[in-house]
């Protein structure tokens, strides 16, 4: 006799991010609340799921106790992307039942469900709500009962069903909780002066739900989950003896080259950091130019400069191939706004754009986007390092670009935690004041495993594209401003 178990068939949403955190969907022929706050997205869930299953050419009934008007809720809902006028009413019918509720009571509410149920044969049933069915109840017994009605209903019917509440209520009981097969829960906050949106699932019988909080948008698209990236990323093993043995990967500058002893690393993870206008861009597209040259895929991903300003600076300094690039479909440039972001959705566009275009180069400017768009600041060590792991897993080389605050220090400060452990290189950009003169430097900071130059270069960037020079080799502390020449202070170089 077999000891393994069949997994109870699912009702997909259709929203691939919830199905994801639901293992798959709702447990067909289940009842499940979803609970929130008003303006939590409830009803825009609701109705995204009745129209993705009426797609899926399914029946669904929505019925609603005392929420908006039918014709309020289609001009809401007419600019979504899953809105489908076609579908009313043979696919999606849509029910007012508060007359049935405030004339018969429970009991009334019951007998037209039943006779809906019956005549319309839906898969997916939607009492939008539920509240007012609680307040129309004498007891919770009463309550109870008509939560147990439903429930059979379901089960005879084979239909799956979605109550929808609210939580903000004079009572801070919640009996139908006991009795449901499972609780999603909507947040809408404020952290500081920026939305959050949230959902949790708070109970689901007979699956292994992702635990936790998950982001969610509300947009013209519709209702999207963002499942954690932690809880998707970084998941497989991660063999660092894989990258600290693997081929090299070149700048395509010589003098770089050789500092590095041929490149970084195959599948390494590098920090760019340097202050601002220091070259790290640059230096990043020149990675990317040079895989473009050796027929190695590329995606520049930024959060600072659109696609079109970074493809006319690297035409500025000879870079062509990656303007050539993109047109071949060899590269992919992407730009985020850096605010109102969702880290989630920015992590899963990264790897998507990676897995989308096979890259073997990746170019991350400006990694602190990552931070201004996280939900809770705890949260980023996790997040840079299941990012990190996915990308060595997928077999990508990266650089990503951090800009540290003083233009001008005799310190290195690096404002961004979490990733020191993953990365392999670090290179630092930055100014000095040499001979009355102010130039961009160049210096290793970091190689692990292997050997590397350390010296202090010149990097210049001309027409004809990026230059080393030792224009450092006589001098000492001049990254701290010491101005030594020949070990005697004061005395220029000759």
């Amino acid at each position: 006799m077999s000891d393994s178990v069949t997994p109870l068939p699912r009702l997909a949403t259709g929203i691939p991010g919830l199905d994801q955190v639901l293992e798959g969907g709702f447990p067909a022929g289940g009842v499940f609340i979803v609970q929130g706050p008003p303006g939590a997205g409830k009803t825009i869930l609701a109705n995204h799921i009745c129209f993705n299953h009426a797609a899926a050419g399914q029946r669904a009934i929505y019925m609603t106790l005392l929420a908006e008007s039918h014709a309020r809720m289609f001009a809401h809902l007419r600019r979504m992307a899953f809105f489908d006028a076609s579908a009313v009413p043979d696919r999606v019918f849509y029910i007012g039942a508060f007359s049935a509720l405030e004339s018969d009571g429970l009991d009334g509410l019951v007998t037209l469900l039943r006779h809906e149920l019956q005549k319309q044969r839906p898969t997916l049933l939607v009492i939008d709500g539920l509240v007012s069915a609680q307040e129309s109840a004498q007891t919770d017994r009463e309550f109870k009962k008509f939560i147990h009605e439903v429930q059979t209903l379901a089960g005879i019917l084979g239909c799956t069903v979605l109550l929808l509440t609210n939580t903000q209520r004079s009572s801070a009981v919640f009996p139908e909780h006991t009795m449901v097969d499972g609780v999603v829960h909507l947040t809408d906050e404020l952290s500081q002066l920026r939305p959050l949106r949230h959902l949790q699932v708070l109970k689901l019988r007979g699956a292994a739900p992702v635990r936790g909080l998950h982001s969610v948008r509300i947009s013209d698209r519709g209702f999207e989950v963002h499942p954690r990236i932690e809880t998707r990323f970084g998941l497989r093993d991660f063999s660092e003896l894989r990258v600290t043995t693997g081929g090299r990967l070149a700048f395509g500058l010589p003098e770089f080259d050789r500092m590095l002893h041929g490149g970084v690393r195959e599948g390494s993870l590098t920090m760019l950091v340097g202050s601002s206008g220091s070259g790290k861009t640059l230096l990043g597209m020149q990675f990317l130019a040079e895989g473009l040259k050796r027929g190695q895929r590329g995606v520049y991903f930024g959060f600072y400069e659109r696609p079109e300003a970074i493809l006319a600076k690297c035409r500025r300094i000879g870079l062509n191939g990656i303007s050539e690039g993109v047109e071949a479909g060899q590269a992919e440039v992407l730009w985020h706004r850096p605010i109102e972001g969702i880290i989630d959705e920015l992590g899963e566009s990264l790897i998507a754009a990676v897995r989308r275009m096979h890259a073997t180069r990746v170019v991350i400017d400006g990694i602190q986007g990552f931070e201004l768009a996280a939900d809770f600041p705890e949260r980023l060590s996790d997040v840079y390092t299941a990012l990190a792991q996915e990308l060595e897993a997928l077999h990508v080389t990266t650089l990503y670009t951090v800009e540290m605050r003083a233009l001008f220090s005799a310190t290195i400060d690096v404002p961004i935690t979490g990733l020191s452990a993953a990365t392999q290189n670090i290179f630092v950009l930055r100014h000095v004041e040499h001979h009355a003169q102010l130039l961009r430097t160049l210096a290793i900071l970091k190689v692990r495993d292997s050997d590397y130059d350390p010296r202090l270069r010149e990097i210049r960037f001309t027409d004809s594209g990026l230059v080393l020079l030792d224009t450092f080799a006589r001098d000492a502390q001049v990254i701290t401003g010491g101005g030594v020449a020949d070990g005697t202070p004061g005395l220029p170089r000759s």
